[in-house]
């Protein structure tokens, strides 16, 4: 039999399609940066890729998972998050990347809004189904690793920290709009 004549089952196509997806997302948000330098309109194209992600990421069906054992109001869980990204900002000594512009606020909370729509509603929704832990760690995994080619592999474990704070307020809000919040808050902070 051939590749072309092995039948496939309903359920393979979609894990097919689920992996692909989640290849090309996280390929493309870990190649933004190489690929801004070689084109005429890096901003543009930047902003194109992260609107397209997002689009992506709400169109595509992730399981509906159970209710949180133990809900948290959204209020305190966001106030928790930004909480810690504030003290490791006070507790840092590094300096803004680029100037607080109205424009790098804006994409800063547009790549930060798109990679939470990515990690924590596709990554994290197609992982739940193996538990809360695999859902969480695996989502911060990716989320790591697609920052190591922008920032080099000291920015690991703190992403690997940050993603799963951002997974802990997913799993306890039931939802990807917390983490993309404090995500926003603590890209502003970077800014500062």
């Amino acid at each position: 039999m051939t590749a072309a004549t092995i039948p496939t089952s309903p359920r393979r196509r979609p894990a097919i399609a689920t992996i692909a997806a989640a290849g090309l997302g996280c390929a493309w948000l870990a190649a933004r940066t190489s690929i801004a330098p070689d084109i005429p309109f890096p901003t543009a194209t930047l902003v194109v890729g992260f609107v397209v992600l997002a689009v992506a990421g709400l169109v595509l069906a992730v399981p509906v998972e159970a209710a949180p054992a133990h809900h948290l109001p959204a209020a305190v869980v966001l106030a928790a998050g930004v909480g810690a990204f504030a003290a490791a900002r006070a507790l840092g000594d590094g300096h803004a990347p680029s100037g607080l512009t109205l424009g790098a606020v804006a994409l800063n909370t547009l790549a930060a809004v798109s990679e939470e729509i990515w990690f924590r509603r596709v990554v994290y929704g197609w992982l739940a189904p193996a538990g809360p832990v695999v859902a969480t760690l695996g989502a911060a995994a990716l989320f790591a690793a697609v920052h190591v080619p922008r920032y080099g592999t000291w920015v690991l474990p703190v992403d690997l920290a940050a993603g799963v704070l951002l997974g802990w307020q997913r799993r306890t809000t039931g939802s990807w709009k917390v983490p993309a919040v404090t995500h926003a808050v603590a890209d502003l902070l970077v800014l500062l």
